[in-house]
């Protein structure tokens, strides 16, 4: 058993007592003393209890089994602890490592669309510039053969705006009108 300094040193002095004790005892009992046969019991007596208090104190205060287990369960919270971050940088890892595939993928689709989209384009126009060159064929076989004529020269509707001189002769110019006086009330003054 592990004692601390101050257990070693109540043991020693207990073990000490209990020898001196005994040797009072034996003492007063070759001598015929009383009083030191019974001091040297009194003293062994008191030496044992504590020794027996001592005992008693370090087996209730010996801690090295729960220090034992207290390491091992530490241990295994570090090892716990120390995994669980792995997984964790594994998993941060894996989430970036996706993340870099996903925009390389919208990269690459943006790209393919931009190559399709063009592509579409210039079908479009292909097909655009071949409709308008058949139309235009369809037109001047249809101009050839009479089905079609071509548009006279039409005049427009247009505004016709009165020469200056016939204006003057419709529209009568108008008369100045005498100024009217203004009612004044109350003493109000006006212009």
């Amino acid at each position: 058993m592990g004692l601390t300094g101050g257990t070693r040193i109540t043991a020693t002095a207990a073990t000490m007592a209990t020898l001196g004790g005994l040797g009072l005892t034996l003492h007063g009992m070759w001598r015929d003393q009383l009083t030191c046969s019974l001091t040297g019991v009194v003293l062994v007596t008191i030496a044992l209890a504590a020794i027996i208090l001592t005992v008693i104190h370090s087996w209730i205060t010996d801690t090295s089994i729960e220090r034992t287990a207290l390491a091992a369960a530490q241990r295994a919270a570090q090892a716990e602890r120390t995994q669980h971050i792995a997984a964790q940088a594994a998993l941060e890892g894996e989430q970036a490592r996706l993340y870099r595939d996903l925009a390389a993928d919208r990269a690459a689709d943006a790209q393919r669309l931009k190559a399709e989209r063009a592509a579409m384009e210039s079908d479009f126009e292909e097909s655009r510039a071949a409709l308008a060159a058949e139309a235009m064929e369809i037109l001047a076989s249809w101009m050839v053969n009479g089905k079609v004529c071509p548009p006279e020269g039409h005049a427009g509707n247009l505004i016709q705006f009165p020469k200056p001189t016939q204006e003057r002769e419709r529209t009568p110019t108008p008369q100045p009108q005498p100024a009217r006086s203004r009612a004044r009330e109350h003493g109000v003054v006006g212009p």
